[in-house]
């Protein structure tokens, strides 16, 4: 056994950075110590609460389910890694005596060899870091339908819509990015964005048709997924027309009125998970410089600091890209 500090949600709403218990790596498993992880605020910040509604909490458990590391060990009948080598991981089997909520929020942990990822060369550790969440952005961006120069629509300005408007641009699209805090909103610019529209305005739909010049937008990405902000922008989409991608989760149960889709006529794309695939096409994004998350970054701690980042979180106080950094640990 290896002792190891990990972030654990102790119970509902109770966060601390406590050592735990780690075997060597089973049949089928690599051990990677931990370099840096990020935090998903939606999705970690749910499970803190147990509103995270496709999987109950096991309380304590250590959450996060994305870091990147160097192999330190190979299980039994693991081949093609080479100890030393940099990699990311998505879920990490459970540590003794503690549950795993994906259970990548860790200075060391076994990971399967099918969720552990080469990564191409170039790629900046950091963005690697983010993969998982910066690939539900790549998701939405995948499905939407863009030809190089179209203006592409994008409803909120955390890390999902962030790296959703990173990955149309990607596509060759235009983006303008619909969010309503302004720090976020210069982040996007700064990273590169088209242009951004608080979504404060009264006149929402012609702020947008003002940015992008059109009067109505065939694409729109939807992060934020809930009747009020559908009602908002649908007289942007063409009359009879046009599509919607939702993309991340919501722990309610309404995000949207199916009515107003039919009678629109309008497409809507929901895409979920990661998949091998999807992961590796986003890595490579990465590599090529056309994904940046370490662009969207906005706290860079030691992971000591996990407690005080989830707080901000759930305090809804500003923030975005959080990154935990586990290097200075021995």
């Amino acid at each position: 056994m290896s002792l190891t500090p990990a972030v654990v949600f102790e119970s509902l709403g109770q966060v601390a950075v406590r050592e735990v218990s780690v075997p060597p790596p089973a049949p089928g498993e690599v051990q990677v110590k931990t370099e840096f992880s990020v935090i998903s605020p939606g999705t970690e910040g749910w499970v803190l609460q147990d509103v995270f509604t496709w999987q109950p909490t096991q309380y304590p458990c250590v959450p996060g389910y994305q870091r990147v590391g160097r192999v330190t060990a190979l299980g039994d009948g693991v081949s093609g890694w080479a100890i030393g080598e940099r990699v990311a991981a998505t879920w990490a089997s459970a540590p003794e005596g503690v549950a795993s909520m994906w259970g990548s929020h860790i200075g060391l942990a076994n990971t399967s060899e099918g969720e552990i990822y080469r990564l191409p060369e170039g790629v900046d550790p950091v963005d690697a870091a983010s993969f998982v969440v910066a690939q539900v952005g790549f998701n939405a961006a995948s499905r939407a339908t863009i030809t190089p120069g179209d203006w592409v629509a994008v409803f909120g300005d955390g890390v999902i819509g962030q790296c959703a408007a990173q990955a149309a641009r990607a596509r060759g699209a235009k983006v303008v990015l619909v969010g309503h805090r302004a720090e976020r909103l210069e982040i996007a610019r700064k990273a590169g964005i088209d242009a951004t529209v608080n979504g404060k305005e009264s006149d929402l739909v012609g702020a947008v048709r003002s940015e992008t010049g059109l009067e109505s937008v065939f694409s729109i990405i939807d992060t934020i997924q809930g009747e009020a902000v559908q009602s908002r922008y649908m007289d942007l989409l063409p009359p009879r027309g046009g599509e919607i991608v939702y993309a991340g989760f919501s722990s309610g149960d309404t995000w949207a009125n199916m009515a107003h889709l039919q009678q629109r006529e309008v497409t809507a794309h929901f895409v979920s998970g990661w998949t091998r695939a999807r992961l590796g096409a986003t890595l490579d994004l990465m590599a090529a410089g056309k994904m940046r998350f370490r662009d969207i970054v906005s706290h860079h701690v030691p992971f000591a600091q996990a407690p005080e980042m989830l707080s901000l979180i759930q305090q809804k106080q500003p923030s975005l890209g959080i990154v935990l950094d586990w290097t200075q640990h021995e």
